[in-house]
């Protein structure tokens, strides 16, 4: 998608997929080796893309309350075996869950046939700039493990691709957050301008996430920083679009320069309990609070769960403001739902 506005294509992709959950319980169980079976002590086990989650006891037991709107797949994730993602679960009452994690192997990364003209230095220090982002929040960010980051530049695609052989651990000191967020790809498309700089015209990264909090209570400075990084973002867009509250959270939708109606352009209907939207027309231009202007281009249709995550994301792009926010930038998917 080629918007004059937009700033480079941002990509956002949390989660696999989306399972309604009907009721309110009690997901527990147990967490295994399936080497020899025995109970793994401090596995992780989170709803992905929010702050619900809990790591396993000594017995490798684990007891995570269920919301009404809790659509996340599950993640089971422990240091040395292979992350499991549930996405049928259910917390029927004396239903225990025996997951069983395989150790992890090293796999081999692709094989590319040219060579590599870019230093590490400069791949790493890209990296971060697209994926927390340039903002005064991603200079607030930390990524604790960088060296688990595999990077490597194709100068034929004019690609910068990444992958980690483990969880990525980011100290948020702008949200206040501790973030652990599995990065599954990465990848920015460059073109090079007449002068020879190699400037990002797509970025595209996904993966599991799951919040903490830093601090036992956050501060009002986090909750400032975290109403602002809401604000305005493809998730409370999600949200006012499937609740048809566009007009009264502030966002005015434009057709070719031409302000529409909030909802000609988008056809919503439920189905499976997921708010199935179809775009007419593409792209549409969004603008949030009179200054911050966004493009969305839809491919295809795609699916607003209760927490406001879409799916599938990748048959969906955002630019501009919506676009500039990166990972420094993003809140759970809980945020604000009681």
């Amino acid at each position: 998608m080629k918007i004059k506005f937009a700033l480079p294509i941002l990509l956002f992709l949390f989660i696999y997929n989306s399972t309604e959950i009907n009721a309110q319980g009690l997901l527990q169980g147990t967490v295994y080796s399936a080497k020899d079976s025995t109970a793994l002590f401090g596995a992780s086990i989170y709803f992905d893309g929010t702050s619900l989650g809990v790591s396993t006891n000594q017995n490798g037991e684990f007891k995570l309350p269920l919301k009404n709107t809790t659509t996340s797949p599950l993640v089971i994730s422990s240091l040395g075996y292979e992350t499991i993602i549930l996405n049928n679960y259910n917390a029927e009452e004396n239903v225990l869950l025996k997951i069983y994690l395989d150790e992890s192997t090293e796999s081999l990364p692709e094989v590319v046939l040219e060579p590599d003209p870019w230093s590490r230095e400069r791949k790493l220090r890209i990296f971060k700039r697209e994926f927390l982002g340039s903002s005064m929040a991603a200079s607030r960010c930390r990524i604790t493990n960088p060296e688990v980051i595999t990077l490597t530049y194709i100068p034929s695609k004019e690609v910068l691709v990444a992958e980690a052989k483990e969880p990525l651990t980011i100290i948020n000191r702008h949200l206040g957050y501790e973030v652990t967020y599995n990065l599954t790809d990465f990848r920015v498309e460059f073109s090079t301008g007449s002068s020879g700089l190699h400037l990002a015209k797509m970025v595209y990264f996904e993966g599991l996430s799951f919040f903490k909090e830093l601090k036992k209570s956050p501060s009002r400075k986090f909750l400032k920083n975290r109403k602002s990084a809401y604000s305005g973002s493809a998730l409370h867009f999600m949200r006012s679009l499937a609740a048809r509250t566009l007009t009264e959270n502030n966002f005015r939708i434009f057709r070719k320069s031409f302000e529409v109606a909030p909802y000609e352009y988008f056809q919503l209907n439920m189905e499976n309990g997921l708010i199935k939207v179809k775009v007419v027309e593409s792209p549409i231009t969004i603008l949030y609070r009179e200054v911050e202007q966004s493009a969305l281009n839809a491919e295809d249709i795609f699916f607003i769960d209760a927490l406001g995550n879409h799916t599938p994301p990748y048959g969906l792009t955002v630019s501009g403001h919506m676009g500039g926010k990166r990972a420094a930038e993003m809140v759970p998917l809980d945020y604000n739902i009681n």
